[in-house]
């Protein structure tokens, strides 16, 4: 799931996950926004989902003044499509950056169109068992105790994704 590393009260990096369609930029706190206002001056910077054909990014839209910056060069025309790990500078509310990474879970195979084989065991994976789709090349693979495909190494079998489901994000802006 696509979030936001903003600071949190002890000034350290946090993760806010984008679950709305929106985003208030204009605190250091982003707080979702039920709804695009028409017409709020107040406004200094709003990030919105964009879904189409099942394809979804993220923009980020400047207020009036257009003192944002993304990646440090201010939105010429006021909108910019966003990419991991871009730097968004919003003036009195402070540094954010958005990034798509999202962390390896547990969770139900979905239903697929076609037949879908883990590649640590080259069983077919079925729908409604648990399994793990790996963060970074998107591959599908077992976990339950009789097919622990995916802890069972290091590193995913065709990335190099820790498969560790505790090792928590592998880029921060700590690292910066």
């Amino acid at each position: 799931m696509p979030h936001l590393w903003v600071k949190n009260d002890e000034d350290r990096w946090a993760v806010l996950p984008l679950e709305a369609d929106g985003f208030e930029l204009s605190t250091n706190r982003p707080r979702p926004l039920p709804k695009l206002p028409a017409n709020d001056s107040a406004l200094k910077a709003v990030l919105l989902r964009h879904t189409r054909d099942e394809e979804t990014s993220w923009v980020l839209i400047a207020g009036r003044e257009r003192e944002v910056r993304l990646n440090g060069v201010h939105l010429a025309l006021g909108v910019q499509c966003v990419a991991d790990r871009d730097e968004i500078t919003v003036p009195g509310a402070g540094t954010f950056y958005f990034s798509t990474e999202s962390l390896a879970r547990v969770e139900s195979f979905p239903d697929a169109n076609q037949a879908l084989y883990c590649p640590r065991c080259k069983q077919s994976l079925e729908p409604g068992k648990s399994g793990v789709n790996c963060p970074q090349c998107r591959t599908w693979y077992h976990q339950t105790e009789d097919l622990p495909c995916w802890s069972y190494a290091e590193t995913c079998a065709l990335c190099p994704q820790v498969t560790d489901l505790n090792a928590g994000f592998r880029w921060t802006p700590e690292e910066l």
